[in-house]
Formats: C-alpha cells, structure tokens, sequence
C-alpha cells in the first residue's frame, strides 16, 4: 500500500506540476465568461425593464393616443368632406356656365331660324300679293324698264 500511495503522490505532483497553468487558464477564461455573461444578462434586463415602462407608459396614453387619432381622422374627413363640397361647388359652377352658354347659343340659334322663316313667309306673302295685283300690263312694263336697264349697264 506504500507503493500505491507513493504512486499516488507522484502521479498527483506530476499533474499538479504540467497542468496547473492550463487548469488555471481554463477556470480563469471559464470564470471571466461567467462574469460577462452576468453583465450581458444585467444589460439585457436592464433593456427589458426600459421596454416594460416604456410599454408601460405607452399603454397609460393609450386612451389620450386613441382621442388624439380620432381628432385627427375627424380633422382629415372634414377637410375632405370640404374638399369634395369645393369641388361640387365648382362642378356646379360650370355645368351652370355651359349652360348659360349652350341656352345663349340655342337662342341665337333660334332667332336666326325664326327670322328666316319670317322672312320665307313675308317672301311668299308677297309673292301671293304680286301676283294678284299684277295686271298683264304691268308685266310688260317690269320687263321693258329690266331690259332698258340691262342695256345702260
């Protein structure tokens, strides 16, 4: 048992003497890892807790944030509302226009057809009435007086 406690004891120096520095440098590394993987989890606690009041906060406005964008839908569809009453109005404003226009138009249009039918009428009136107060007489002495005027031209 001497044998195997000796052994022991150089096995032991040995591992001591060739692998202190290298279990040293593992625990050292393996410690410092620990170290910043504390301060990485404090840091992303310390964004968690940031996210949570700001949630927070944002969840308290909620209800200012819901009156202020129902302000805001309110304001935009009654500008829009005004926006499309404007747009009528113009509208409105120029069939009205081209109305006048048109109506101007088809009543020059009219007096024109109504004049020349007048004058067609008052033609044939005439006509009617020549023809019944020319005598024979009268005839030749229209056609002499054109042909004596056509000469001195």
């Amino acid at each position: 048992m001497l044998w195997a406690t000796l052994n022991f004891l150089l096995f032991t120096a040995l591992l001591v003497r060739f692998l202190r520095a290298p279990i040293r440098d593992f625990f050292r590394t393996r410690g410092e890892r620990l170290i910043e993987a504390l301060a990485a989890g404090a840091r992303a606690r310390q964004k968690a807790e940031a996210l949570r009041a700001a949630i927070a906060r944002d969840l308290a406005d909620l209800p200012a944030l819901r009156e202020r964008l129902r302000g805001d839908l309110l304001a935009a569809a009654e500008r829009e509302r005004q926006h499309l009453v404007d747009r009528g109005r113009e509208a409105a404003e120029r069939i009205r226009a081209e109305a006048r226009v048109l109506a101007e138009q088809e009543s020059v249009a009219a007096r024109r057809a109504l004049r020349h039918e007048l004058i067609e009428d008052a033609v044939r009136q005439a006509t009617a009435l020549l023809r019944q107060a020319l005598t024979p007489g009268d005839q030749e002495r229209l056609v002499r007086d054109f042909i004596e005027s056509a000469r001195a031209a």
